[in-house]
């Protein structure tokens, strides 16, 4: 056989091999299973395209919400209410979108941590992690706005709250507090809801991974990503339909849950005020700002700090010292990893998310039942602008009163 025949051949046999693995059979098609089977379904690349696939389920369930939405300090609840009960899957498609959101978290945060333990960071990827933070940032962003949206008493709280985390923050804190204060409205929340972050996000989305995903098959990697994450979408459906939002009258009962332990996805919040509650004033800017803060700096500068080192680099380092080096490196991330994990679901089982009104309805008789006439008057009520009191009221009513 001449040399040209062997290699016609070798170039045939490998590009059978290739079309196998792409799912081609010898007579051109492409089985259904190897067009959608999830390639490298492990947990190192499972959760960043979760994450990619739950903000698509967030756009779509939100889109069609927009529609009902009207947003006012009057009658915004009214609306949502009216989306929930009156429009067909309207119900189910707000508890999607609500427990889609607790999802996305999880999945940003594993895969956020994953990636800082392989280290996927260094090299030419640098770009990848340090959007990959800025896009963590604005998850938050869509967390706390969304949660505001409905303008209910919970929505009304989470505002409150978030103003005054504002306030710990050095130098600018009481100016953006005040700024806030005065023009954070549900119509100026729902633009930045629904406009502003949703640009920011696709623009980053666009650098993070989606050209990358494009040059690769974008068509194809949705589809298999989508058998992946079934059983994350079928916990979705199925906590929408066991323990949906309620939508009662927000004058009786703004988010009834009557005192019981009902899956909320929105209690991870209260974890980032547990310091209101444990630590005095004069500890607060530490663990609200500056210790995120600085641990926020240092995510953005990993990727300079902690370079990749060639094999020659890596030998000229002491064997005890790189065993040092990759002990206090996971040390370091998982301690951190563990205190957010535990602080997370501290906070979720010792705050049910109720508002106040959950407690002070007629609804629950005349003793507990009818509001203290000061409950919203900061003038004749000081203890409304202590925060310390608010959380700890809120915590142990029975106890801070």
């Amino acid at each position: 056989m001449s040399s040209k025949a062997r290699k016609v051949m070798k170039h045939g046999k490998k590009g059978s091999a290739m079309g196998e693995a792409r799912g081609i059979t010898p007579g051109g098609r492409r089985s259904i299973w190897q067009a959608v089977k999830p390639k490298k379904l492990t947990y190192r690349h499972y959760f960043g395209g979760a994450a990619l696939l739950l903000i698509i389920l967030q756009l779509l369930t939100g889109l069609y919400m927009i529609f009902y939405y009207e947003p006012g300090l009057k009658d915004t609840y009214k609306t949502v209410q009216y989306f929930n009960n009156e429009t067909t899957l309207g119900a189910l498609t707000r508890n999607i979108h609500r427990y889609g959101a607790f999802f996305l978290a999880m999945a940003v945060f594993i895969h956020f941590w994953r990636m800082y333990f392989r280290r996927d960071y260094q090299g030419g990827r640098k770009w990848n992690w340090i959007t990959g933070v800025i896009l963590s940032m604005i998850t938050a962003g869509f967390l706390i706005s969304g949660a505001i949206l409905p303008w209910e008493w919970k929505g009304y709280w989470m505002m409150e709250m978030f103003n005054n985390w504002l306030k710990v923050i050095p130098v600018f804190g009481e100016d953006l507090y005040t700024f806030f204060m005065l023009a954070y409205t549900p119509s100026r929340n729902f633009a930045i809801h629904d406009i502003i972050l949703p640009l920011l996000a696709f623009i980053l989305l666009e650098i993070h991974c989606l050209s990358r995903l494009r040059s690769r098959g974008f068509a194809d990697y949705l589809v298999r990503q989508l058998f992946a994450i079934l059983p994350l979408v079928a916990a979705i459906v199925a906590m929408s339909v066991i323990f949906p939002v309620p939508t009662e009258d927000p004058q009786v009962i703004p988010f009834p849950m009557e005192g019981q332990f009902i899956p909320a996805p929105e209690w991870y919040f209260v974890s980032f005020l547990l310091p209101y509650w444990y630590f005095p004033p004069r500890d607060w800017h530490m663990y609200l700002f500056w210790i995120p803060f600085i641990l926020l700096l240092l995510a953005f500068a990993l990727p300079f700090l902690n370079k990749r080192k060639s094999k020659a680099q890596r030998e000229a380092i002491p064997r005890k010292w790189r065993t040092v080096m990759k002990l206090l490196y996971v040390g370091t991330g998982g301690t951190i990893c563990v205190l957010l994990v535990v602080g997370l679901v501290w906070g979720s089982y010792k705050a049910p998310w109720m508002g106040c009104n959950c407690c002070h309805n007629t609804a629950m008789g005349i003793r507990m039942g009818i509001p203290p006439v000061t409950y919203k008057d900061t003038n004749r009520n000081p203890l409304l602008l202590d925060n310390r009191w608010m959380i700890r009221h809120w915590y142990e009513p029975q106890v801070v009163w």
